[in-house]
C-alpha cells in the first residue's frame, strides 16, 4: 500500500498522457525525482513526477528543446538559481529559436535579425558562432534530428518485437514536431540548391543510423531504420489530410499506410 498521494506507473501514464517506456527514459537520465521503492519490481509516484513529466512534454512540444538542455533547465529550476540562464549558451539560444522559426515560418521568411532579436543575442554574438543564416540552419536541422532520435529511443526503450506498423506510428509521433524543417531542407534540395542537397543526404542518413541505434536490440533494426522514416512521413501526411493533427499528435492504427507496413 502507497501513502496517501502516491500512485503506480499506469497512473503516472494516465495523469500526463506520456508512454511508460518514456518516463522510465526520463528516470534513468535523471530529469525526474527518485520514486519511492515499495516492492522488489514496484515503486510508487506522486505529484512532483507528474509536473516535472508534463515540464517535459512542454519543453520538448512547445520550444523543441533536446532532453540534454532540459536537463539543465530542470536543474537550474529545481536549486531556484535566479541567475542560471534558461538555456546553456547564447550559441544554443540561437540555434533553439532559429529551429522554432524555421518550422513556423520557413527559411527564406526568417532573418539572422528576427532570430537574434528573439534570443535576446546582439548580431556580433550570432557570428561568434555561426558564419551564415544558412550554417545556423543546418545546425539547427541536425539538432532536430538528434531531438527525435532521443525521443524515439525512449518511445521504443526495452520493448523488443514491436510490429513494424506500431514502430512506424510511434516514430511518426516523434518525428512530427521536427518534420517541418526537415522537409524545408529537402524542398530546397529539390530546388537544385547543391549544398542544400548535401544537408538532406546527411540529415536522412544521420536519422537513419541513429534509429538503427535506437532498435539495436531487433535484429531489423538497421535495416528497418531507412524504411521506417519514409512510412512515418507518409503516415503523418495521410494522419494530416484526414484532419487529426488539430491539437496534438493522434494516431490511429490502419489507414492509408498499411499498404507500406503491410511486407512485414
Amino acid at each position: 500500500m502507497g501513502t496517501p498521494g502516491e500512485f503506480s506507473i499506469s497512473e503516472l501514464v494516465a495523469r500526463t498522457g506520456v508512454p511508460a517506456a518514456s518516463i522510465h527514459h526520463y528516470r534513468r537520465l535523471g530529469l525526474l525525482p527518485l520514486p519511492r521503492r515499495a516492492a522488489a519490481n514496484r515503486f510508487l509516484y506522486d505529484q512532483r513526477h507528474v509536473d516535472a513529466v508534463e515540464r517535459i512534454r512542454d519543453l520538448r512540444e512547445r520550444h523543441r528543446l533536446p532532453l540534454r538542455h532540459i536537463a539543465q533547465i530542470m536543474d537550474a529550476e529545481s536549486t531556484d538559481n535566479a541567475d542560471m540562464a534558461k538555456v546553456p549558451d547564447s550559441g544554443e539560444q540561437l540555434r533553439d529559436m532559429a529551429i522554432q522559426e524555421f518550422a513556423l515560418r520557413g527559411y527564406t521568411e526568417v532573418s539572422v535579425a528576427d532570430i537574434c532579436t528573439l534570443a535576446g543575442v546582439a548580431k556580433g554574438t550570432f557570428y561568434r558562432h555561426y558564419r551564415s543564416k544558412q550554417d545556423l540552419f543546418f545546425h539547427a536541422v541536425e539538432a532536430v534530428v538528434d531531438n527525435t532520435a532521443e525521443e524515439f529511443a525512449a518511445a521504443v526503450a526495452g520493448q523488443v518485437g514491436l510490429s513494424r506498423q506500431e514502430l512506424t506510428r510511434r516514430l511518426a509521433e516523434t518525428l512530427l514536431p521536427g518534420l517541418p524543417i526537415m522537409l524545408e531542407v529537402a524542398k530546397r534540395s529539390v530546388q537544385g540548391q547543391v549544398e542544400h542537397a548535401a544537408a538532406a543526404q546527411r540529415v536522412f542518413w544521420r536519422l537513419a543510423e541513429r534509429l538503427g541505434e535506437a532498435l539495436s536490440d531487433d535484429p531489423r533494426g538497421h535495416r528497418l531504420a531507412g524504411a521506417l522514416i519514409m512510412d512515418a512521413i507518409a503516415h503523418i501526411f495521410a494522419e494530416s489530410l484526414m484532419g487529426r493533427f488539430a491539437d496534438r499528435p493522434k494516431f490511429e492504427d490502419g489507414g492509408a499506410v498499411n499498404a507500406l507496413t503491410a511486407s512485414d
